[in-house]
């Protein structure tokens, strides 16, 4: 095998017959660096050189003949820059055909940054040690070092580089959601939507710790390409630095493991169902009581009580949870301004089926202001009804405002509902003529209705009284399940394998994250079965009537 150490010690003897030749410094640089790449493309191939100085100069005239076939405008073939090769008895023929150059500027293009900057302005740019030193401000030792290691590395990824995974060929997409508050511009899904380089970064990390180089070759692209994009997910919190490896630094699950345990969940639901919804239905009894239910027209109040079953469902179940394993989520401040844990969904071209998507909905948002436009206090609270395969109000179609990053949805419709609410000029208070293009997309989703021609909020209106006589009604169905021993022993009793294994490095993703799809379709589960049974009214939303939303608007005047 040629030692590196021994090529390298022939670098002077080569300076000093290609300055012998060319007649000044610069070009006899050039002579020799493409030289010596002559001999990393040979030695690369398999080759062997046994006489090795008699080999190089024989390379070297070769080359020389090159360069003066380019001075005289011989016909070339450019493959690409510090690489053009002569179409006819090209010294290059001996030892390699045009693709295996290709084939070492890819090697070079997947090196790490501090390897292949060394590479590149040495073999590709002329610069000498030294004024790659100075330029980078590197002992000229250091620089030695990783040119021996860059060209180490470039060794065996010529022999590797047709390894890639998969991913390099068919590439995942990967949907980040979370909990909590979003950053200001929609962080954390806004940093990888509509990008799929990111998006398969963070899959090609997720197993274990990369390098930039590993990751660059897990997914078939230029590291020069990939080191931006991993600083920028760093500095968005969705990967963390660990010396000169990167993982990513949140839950990915697949399409497996979202679907997994949702047959067990439908039998969990069917078979407690009675457990399950008594709490709910005595909610529901007071619920219907109250003035500001019965006031409601009949969409408004089936929203109302599909919020209450939503929500006594959801943070009931969730309650279980924590009291039985004593664990809390804590949602840290993120540098965005959110505050959010993020868990992403990947599919490589198998979507969720249809079990998964009627099992979906997204928990409890809500958008507040105080002081608004004359009201002391303007709340917007909703869930998400995804399992329902009619409209979702937050998804707006790109043909009603375009694609229009940081706009908040929650944000929109709560100003947009206040304001048809209240007959107050939008512009009076900033809010755009554009978002009017909103009104006929959130009649369709039922969220407005049209009443002697004009647009009507359709969702309860409650002021602060009776959004607190509601909290209660809620808190003490909530308490009902979380005191219910019988349901704490079956819930614990089906939760007991239902969690998804993690990377074992992994280390911040919350408990009730990886039970996240064990427990999550058992909400629509009980829902549907509630409607079976007449305890909750059935719309025939599965048949493609458009649902109402689980949501109301508390609004208080100055």
């Amino acid at each position: 095998m040629m030692q590196y150490q021994a090529l390298e010690g022939e670098i002077e003897y080569l300076l000093s017959a290609a300055e012998r030749k060319c007649g000044n410094p610069h070009d006899a640089e050039d002579l020799v660096q493409e030289t010596l790449l002559a001999a990393l493309t040979y030695r690369a191939k398999g080759g062997e050189i046994r006489d090795l100085r008699g080999w190089l100069n024989t390379v070297l005239q070769h080359k020389w003949n090159d360069l003066l076939r380019r001075k005289y405008r011989q016909p070339t073939i450019g493959i690409g820059e510090g690489f053009d090769l002569v179409d006819e008895d090209n010294a290059l023929a001996q030892i390699g055909e045009p693709d295996e150059a290709e084939q070492i500027r890819r090697t070079v293009a997947f090196l790490d940054r501090l390897y292949r900057e060394v590479i590149v302005r040495y073999y590709m740019n002329g610069e000498s040690v030294a004024e790659i030193s100075a330029a980078l401000d590197i002992p000229v030792g250091t620089v030695k070092s990783r040119l021996h290691s860059g060209r180490e590395q470039m060794k065996k990824g010529m022999e590797e580089m047709e390894n890639f995974s998969a991913q390099s060929y068919r590439p995942i997409r990967l949907r980040i959601a979370n909990s909590g508050n979003n950053g200001i511009n929609n962080e954390p899904g806004s940093l990888v939507k509509d990008d799929l380089l990111a998006q398969n970064i963070l899959w090609a990390a997720y197993a274990k710790p990369l390098s930039a180089e590993d990751i660059a070759k897990a997914i078939g692209t230029p590291a020069a390409y990939v080191e931006p994009i991993i600083r920028r997910l760093v500095d968005g919190e969705l990967m963390k630095q660990a010396g000169n490896r990167y993982y990513t630094d949140f839950m990915l699950s697949t399409t497996r493991d979202m679907e997994r345990y949702i047959p067990a969940q439908k039998s969990f639901a069917e078979e407690q169902f009675d457990l399950l919804w008594a709490p709910i239905e005595g909610g529901l009894r007071k619920l219907r009581v109250q003035n500001f239910y019965q006031r409601g027209t009949a969409d408004e109040q089936e929203s109302l009580a599909l919020y209450v079953a939503f929500n006594c469902l959801d943070y009931g179940l969730y309650g279980i949870f924590e009291e039985m394993f004593d664990t809390r989520q804590i949602f840290p401040f993120r540098r965005d301004g959110g505050r959010w844990i993020a868990f992403g969904q990947v599919s490589d071209g198998e979507e969720p089926g249809e079990e998964f998507r009627r099992h979906s909905y997204s928990g409890e948002r809500f958008a507040q202001y105080r002081s608004y436009a004359g009201c002391r206090l303007l709340r917007l609270h909703i869930y998400g009804a995804d399992g329902f395969p009619g409209r979702c109000y937050c998804r707006f179609p790109e043909e009603v405002l375009g694609h229009r990053e940081g706009d908040d949805p929650d944000d929109l419709v709560t100003r947009l509902l206040y304001i048809l609410h209240s007959g107050i000029d939008h512009a009076s208070v900033g809010f755009g003529t554009e978002y009017l293009k909103l009104i006929p997309w959130l009649t369709d989703c039922r969220l407005l209705r049209e009443e002697n021609g004009r647009p009507c909020v359709n969702i309860p209106i409650l002021n602060e009284a009776e959004f607190n006589c509601l909290c209660g009604i809620m808190a003490d169905a909530k308490r009902e399940m979380w005191d219910s021993a019988a349901l704490r022993t079956a819930y614990a009793d089906f939760l007991r394998d239902k969690k998804q294994r993690i990377p074992a490095h992994l280390d911040s993703v919350p408990l009730q994250k990886q039970y996240f799809y064990g427990g999550n379709a058992i909400l629509f589960a009980v829902i549907r079965e509630a409607m079976h049974r007449g305890l909750l009214h059935d719309g025939k939303y599965d048949e493609g009537n458009q649902h109402p939303c689980p949501a109301f608007l508390v609004i208080e005047p100055d």
